[in-house]
């Protein structure tokens, strides 16, 4: 390091008088008080220096544009105190590499004053600040000299502008330090003069960040120097008193006690106090900041307003170029809106020699890019063409945290002579993200009204431009076609569009019928297929089979999302329960025949297999031929409602010829064959009993009742008349049912 400050220290001898032609020295350009020089001052001032129109005023604040890249001197002079005595400022001096297009933003410090009717109470000196845009933090900043204090009498080297960072304190009686009014630190402004009100009299210098404490005992009444970041005007005093100069001076209040202002800077100073109408205190110096190579930092030696004095020290370089900038993706407050945005950076020519031709590499996240070829003019600074130019890199889709970097090469085909003024970059980290979807198409049932709304998120954005002139979050349109809707949020007022068509479609017109009766079950079907459907029992199919009595109702949604619905009262009414019973086996040949069937019911119809229609039917009779059989049995209520029911029956045979007697289960049937007369008596007694006699083919052809048979008793049953054949006689009792045959023979 030694060797370098050497090198360029003997370089600046070398050089002053090459290079004296291109220094630059800016002033408060006659400008007095608490605030800075007007554009108009500003041009009167330089016109005929070489700064004639390059310069431009911003409340005070002077914006001057670096005309070519090189080595720089910077020499800041803070302004003098108020008062016979003020504090006198620092003289502060680096060395810095600028750019060429560099906006150097310049606050020339201004005297403080002194109220000639008080002359004990006066104001502090601005300092005089050089910071590089955007000006907006510490690491910004080139230099900064502090401003002297106010002091009407006192001698003390506090008064003065400081070399170092901090803002030295207020003074006292005989130059005793102020314990209430301590110099600022770390870029703060400085304290006020006492913690009692009712004595304080001086306000605090301005910082670069804070502002300088003002007095408590009156507003207004001696207000501290303004923060440069908050445009470093110096502070104002109601009534008498004394005002800080521009550059963050603190001002006094003359009534009674006496105080001083504490001088503007990088960090204020603290402002001074007496207990008596004596001047015999002072304001301390404001401190002082150097960013720079070979840096020279000297308190207390300028008197007056301040001043800036700006030097090269070196040539420009022929072929430099670099990228000056981002200018998209943009930004607000560091706010970038997330999706497809253009990547634009701002090339500069920062050399000496006009350049028609150089490349422009890029990257994302560290990737990459395709380089871009750039072939239009870029004059020197102070040529008939731009210096500069915006060129799009390409197209990139914004999701989260991203850094781009982009740097130039090969100007003019050869290596840039200057590299570190090249590359420019960026970080977007703070991303707004606009999930906008109104949704698919819909259909408008019957010109039913629809709500349109974003169905991505719920949140509310700062402005809805609807392309039926709606402004809300939402719309409620029933005319069919075509809906487009722009939103926005807030700043950096990122937008997104999104468009829905609203069709016209026919609501669903559903008709289960008429209400009905069904037998065991009943199917309902509510048309409409591919539809969507919602019945009341549950079931979303479009047709349904219902078990029990009750009302149905269904929902029909069209595949469009129209809408329509009916209900239908169903009564379920039981089928008959018919059983036949087990399947068996009967002999057909010894009168086993039998009767199958249920109990007669007169609000039933029946049908056999057979096509009978009784309730009962008699199998078995010797005329039926041996085999497997099958009977069945349907039964129809008054409803309609039919049950069935079905038995297998194997006819055999079982005996070889006719006996005399037919005795079974109890009872005796003789003689057989007869004529004219058939006799039956029981081994027990028989209730409810009735005799029938059928033929062969099962046709009933007599009854008997005969009630209560005694056992052993004897019955007659005559004959006579009857066809000769085979005939069956069957006994029905509570005790038992049996059939027996009867040969009658004439």
């Amino acid at each position: 390091m030694r060797k370098i400050i050497l090198y360029i220290g003997t370089l600046l001898l070398c050089t002053t008088s090459v290079f004296a032609q291109f220094t630059y020295t800016f002033t408060n350009a006659g400008a007095t008080g608490e605030t800075g020089p007007t554009q108009a001052q500003i041009n009167s001032a330089y016109a005929s220096t070489n700064l004639n129109g390059a310069v431009t005023s911003t409340n005070g604040i002077q914006k001057w544009t670096v005309p070519s890249s090189g080595l720089y001197s910077i020499q800041a002079l803070g302004a003098q105190g108020g008062g016979i005595h003020g504090g006198l400022g620092a003289d502060i001096t680096g060395e810095f590499f600028l750019s060429g297009g560099d906006v150097i933003h310049i606050l020339v410090g201004q005297q403080g004053l002194a109220d000639a009717a008080s002359p004990n109470g006066v104001g502090g000196g601005g300092g005089t600040f050089v910071v590089k845009a955007p000006a907006t933090s510490v690491n910004d900043i080139l230099v900064i000299a502090g401003g002297g204090g106010g002091a009407a009498s006192t001698l003390h080297p506090d008064r003065e502008g400081s070399a170092t960072n901090d803002g030295n304190d207020g003074l006292i009686d005989g130059g005793v330090a102020n314990a209430d009014g301590q110099g600022g630190t770390n870029g703060n402004g400085g304290n006020k003069s006492v913690s009692v009100c009712s004595l304080d009299r001086g306000a605090g210098g301005g910082g670069f960040l804070t502002d300088g404490g003002s007095i408590c005992q009156s507003a207004g009444a001696a207000d501290g120097g303004d923060s440069f970041l908050n445009g470093g005007a110096g502070g104002t005093s109601s009534g008498a008193g004394s005002t800080g100069g521009f550059g963050g001076g603190g001002a006094t209040w003359s009534t009674g006690y006496r105080g001083s202002g504490g001088g503007g800077g990088y960090s204020g100073g603290g402002a001074g106090q007496i207990n008596a109408n004596s001047p015999n205190h002072g304001g301390g110096g404001g401190g002082s900041y150097n960013d720079g190579l070979n840096p020279i930092n000297v308190a207390g030696v300028n008197s007056g307003h301040g001043q800036v004095v700006i030097s090269v020290l070196s040539s420009p370089a022929p072929n430099n170029a670099g990228v000056n900038l981002f200018v998209n993706p943009e930004r607000v407050n560091n706010i970038i809106c997330g999706g497809d945005t253009p990547v634009d950076v701002i090339i500069q020519n920062f050399g000496s020699n006009q350049i028609t031709s150089l490349d422009i590499d890029w990257t994302i996240n560290g990737v990459a890019q395709s380089t871009v070829s750039y072939t239009q003019l870029l004059d020197t600074f102070g040529g008939a063409g731009s210096t500069v130019d915006t060129v799009t890199l390409g197209t990139i889709n914004i999701t989260d945290s991203t850094t781009l970097v982009a740097w130039t090469t090969m100007p003019n085909g050869v290596a840039d002579t200057v590299n570190n003024n090249d590359t420019a970059s960026v970080t977007l980290d703070s991303i707004i993200k606009i999930n906008l979807d109104l949704g698919p198409d819909r259909f408008s049932c019957d010109g039913n009204f629809v709500i349109i709304e974003n169905t991505a998120d719920t949140i509310i954005y700062d402005d809805y431009d609807w392309s039926n002139g709606s402004s809300g979050s939402s719309i409620v349109v029933n005319q069919a076609g075509t809906y487009t809707v722009t939103v926005t949020y807030g700043p950096p007022h990122c937008q997104a569009t999104d468009v829905i068509q609203l069709i016209p479609a026919i609501s669903p017109v559903v008709n289960l019928g008429p209400d009905f009766e069904s037998c065991d079950n009943a199917i309902i079907d509510a048309q409409f297929p591919g539809s969507e459907y919602s019945w009341s029992n549950g079931d979303t199919t479009q047709i349904i089979n219902v078990m029990s009595s009750g009302t149905y109702t269904v929902s029909v949604t069209t595949a469009e999302g129209c809408f329509g619905t009916d209900d239908i009262d169903v009564v379920i009414n039981p089928i008959p329960v018919v059983q036949l019973g087990p399947d068996f086996e009967i002999c057909i040949d010894d009168g086993g025949a039998t009767n199958i069937g249920p109990l007669n019911n007169p609000n039933y119809t029946y049908l056999w297999s057979n096509n009978k229609t009784t309730n009962q039917i008699l199998v078995g009779l010797p005329a039926a031929t041996p085999g497997n059989k099958t009977f069945w049995l349907e039964v129809t209520d008054d409803k309609g409602c039919v049950g069935s029911d079905t038995i297998k029956i194997r006819f055999k045979t079982c005996i070889t010829g006719v006996a005399s007697v037919g005795t079974t289960k109890g009872w005796s049937v003789y003689p057989t064959p007869t004529s004219d007369v058939i006799y039956v008596s029981t081994d027990k007694e028989l209730t409810n009993s009735r005799f029938s006699l059928v033929n062969s083919s099962g046709a009933l052809i007599k009854t008997f009742e005969s009630g209560t048979i005694v056992a052993e008793e004897i019955i007659s049953l005559s004959t006579q008349e009857l066809p000769t054949g085979i005939y069956f006689l069957r006994l029905d009792a509570d005790e038992f049912t049996s059939t027996s045959r009867v040969v009658i023979q004439y």
